[in-house]
């Protein structure tokens, strides 16, 4: 017997009908097609019903399963709507259905998804947005799914619909639907969700798609990673918005009603013999704890507690070993930990983490991991003390205004250049350290810049064997401690950080290479319009100089520099290094050819293009669009390239100088003006 039915072949259905059946409550789930019955588990507390109803055939439905009894009368009668957030005749047949029958009605509704994003454009419904698509260039990818494909073809220009791609469930239905209203088979990508952002992002780049369709469905229908992947690939978003709808309640709200409803009050999935909690709560709850330094005493009472309340407690060997607890796990991986909690028999966890759960912490990615394994678990994340926290209330000092950086399992080269520009500009810093040992590197690596300070080193906080060590940068060289380690420096002389960094041409090495030039190269930076974390191509690199300048404006650039001549390469290479700079990749090879398996950038700068310019331009544009590109040109030839090829793009903000510049050189007694070659310098955006 039944008294709950659940209308809606959705992911939020399919978990809800899953709670039901482990709380043991017998339950009747009715899909539209054979499809959504596959994606079921069989259970013997679950009833399937496959096929489309319309509302009188819901309302009979309804009528008949009370006159036979299968809803019992003496209970209260729930129908629970799990369909789709744009399915607005199916809620409506099932909410006139259900009051037909004066049964309760109940909707579950899924977030909107909260993004404001240059990329997404809105459009009150599918043919709007199929006529806005006469308008744009580039294949389309369509994931609204089969209901809105005639109305999508029916708006739309033959040619459109030539370059669109439609992605659909994989069943038989579905293509029937793609045959009928004409898609090409080669357009027709019959894939089962949950879709990824890297599998988006994959498909994106496999098919050129340069627009992708889609419903705001939330965070449970994958609308979020689509949104991502096309950040990340250079794609236009077109979101049909959604419609407006009463308020409803959530899976495990409605979890809740229905336990309720029965006189239930579960834990977990339904186990017997758990502690007692609020039927609302239904579902895993994984505490993600910080611990301080390790130590018990260190802990919140908030963390403390909240330990107790579980059934098992996940970390770090030397963060569990001081637990007392029942069951403990020494493990501290979401691949390890999940295995575990996919047994069934844990309900409430904890996973310990060394010092704060917000600062450099794993407590981040193991989230992540956490919610691609179950969109609805539930997670609570309690703070710690963080070692730095500690070490500066050990030593009287304040770090609200100083520098905060993790060298814990960093490439210690390339971060500790970080490291030495950051302590140079600041009086002071707190590192995080993954081992003593890193003092003395550390100690080299500031005095190879001529930083005069001295380090304070906190070992084993909080523990019997703590120790505090203060020294000069010349006696940490010789420091040879070990164990945790949490690092203070004091730069007695900070420098202050230039807002303009350009540099000289007699900081490059150049020997018989070919260098963009001061004045030109200054320029030309300004006008690629860089920003913070931006990826930054440099084409024909020849000395190095236009990466390397743009590279020392800030270490979160990614910058890479293409050279085909060996020797060019080899000279770009000894000027990173006398730049000391950590952010500069040299790929030796013909642009045209490397260029093709690298990502999209965000800017281009073409020195050089060895006469193929073209190819290069359209290499790089077929990664997406928003890429800004600064050419420079010396001879009139190049110069009618560029403004050929600026013709035919015909981007909206294009710009072009021509600059000369004259040096003053001595002569003798005397100085004279020599004029370097004119140099046009082309800025757009494709």
């Amino acid at each position: 017997m039944s008294n709950v039915v659940i209308f809606g072949g959705t992911t939020e259905g399919r978990i809800l009908s899953e709670m039901l059946s482990r709380a043991e409550i017998r339950h009747t789930v009715c899909v539209a097609t054979d499809y959504g019955k596959e994606a079921m588990d069989e259970d013997p507390f679950v009833r399937i019903r496959v096929g489309r109803m319309d509302r009188d055939e819901m309302t009979g439905f309804l009528g008949k399963m009370k006159e036979s009894g299968e809803l019992k009368q003496e209970d209260e009668c729930i129908v629970i709507d799990v369909t789709h957030p744009y399915a607005r005749e199916a809620t409506a047949n099932i909410k006139s259905a259900a009051c037909a029958n004066g049964i309760r009605y109940i909707r579950v509704t899924r977030d909107k998804t909260h993004l404001h994003s240059e990329i997404v454009h809105e459009y009150e419904d599918i043919a709007e947005c199929a006529r806005s698509m006469d308008g744009t260039q580039g294949n389309i990818l369509l994931t609204t799914g089969t209901r809105e494909l005639g109305e999508y073809f029916e708006n739309t220009s033959k040619e459109t619909g030539g370059r669109t791609f439609v992605r659909v469930l994989p069943c038989m239905e579905s293509i029937r639907i793609c045959e009928k209203e004409g898609v090409d088979p080669g357009h027709v990508i019959a894939l089962q969700g949950p879709f990824s952002r890297e599998l988006n992002e994959a498909i994106i780049k496999q098919y050129d798609i340069k627009h992708l369709i889609t419903k705001d469905s939330g965070i449970a229908g994958g609308c979020l990673e689509k949104i991502e992947a096309a950040r990340n690939t250079g794609t236009d978003v077109h979101m049909i918005k959604r419609p407006e709808e009463e308020a409803g309640v959530s899976v495990i709200e409605a979890f809740g009603i229905v336990s309720e409803a029965r006189g239930h009050v579960h834990t977990g999935y339904g186990a017997p013999d758990h502690e007692q909690y609020d039927a609302g709560d239904a579902g895993i709850l994984i505490y993600l704890i910080g611990m301080g330094m390790g130590d018990p005493d260190c802990m919140t009472l908030e963390a403390a507690r909240a330990l107790k309340d579980c059934d098992a407690v996940f970390g770090a060997k030397r963060l569990v070993r001081n637990i007392s607890h029942n069951t403990v796990y020494d493990m501290y991986k979401a691949s390890d930990i999940i295995p575990v909690l996919e047994k069934g028999d844990i309900y409430k966890a904890a996973i310990v983490f060394s010092g704060d759960t917000g600062f450099y912490s794993g407590a981040k990615g193991m989230i992540r991991a956490l919610k691609e394994w179950k969109k609805d678990i539930r997670i609570r994340v309690i703070p710690g003390i963080s070692s730095i926290a500690f070490l500066a209330s050990r030593l009287g000092e304040s770090y609200e205004d100083a520098c905060l950086v993790s060298l814990h399992g960093k490439n210690m080269e390339k971060d500790l250049i970080m490291l030495a520009d950051k302590v140079r500009y600041h009086d002071r810093a707190f590192v995080l350290l993954s081992d003593a040992g890193d003092v003395k590197e550390i100690a080299g690596k500031l005095i190879d810049l001529g930083i005069e300070g001295n380090m304070t080193i906190g070992l084993n906080l909080s523990s019997d064997d703590e120790l505090i060590e203060e020294m000069t940068l010349t006696e940490a060289l010789e420091y040879d401690g070990g164990g945790i380690a949490t690092l203070f420096i004091r730069n007695h002389k900070p420098e202050k950080r230039p807002l303009i960094n350009v540099k000289k041409d007699s900081e490059f090495i150049r020997d018989k290479i070919p260098m963009t030039k001061e004045c030109i190269r200054h320029e030309s930076i300004i006008r690629l319009g860089l920003k913070e974390g931006d990826v930054f191509y440099d084409i024909g690199g020849g000395t190095g100089s236009v990466a390397i300048e743009a590279a020392s404006l800030h270490q979160s650039l990614q910058v890479f520099t293409i050279e085909k001549n060996p020797e060019a390469v080899r000279l770009i290479n000894e000027n990173i290094k006398k730049a000391d700079l950590c952010n500069v990749t040299v790929i030796e090879g013909d642009a045209e050819t490397v260029l093709t398996d690298m990502d999209k950038p965000d800017c281009v700068f073409i020195g050089g293009s060895g006469g193929k310019l073209r190819e290069i331009i359209s290499i790089l544009h077929s990664k997406g669009n928003g890429i800004r590109y600064v050419i420079n040109a010396v001879t009139f030839e190049t110069t009618e390239e560029v403004r050929s090829l600026i013709r035919d793009c015909a981007p909206e903000d294009e710009e072009c100088v021509m600059i000369s510049v004259s040096d003053v050189k001595q002569a003798g007694s005397y100085h004279m003006m020599r004029a370097q070659d004119p140099v046009w310098i082309f800025s757009f955006t494709l």
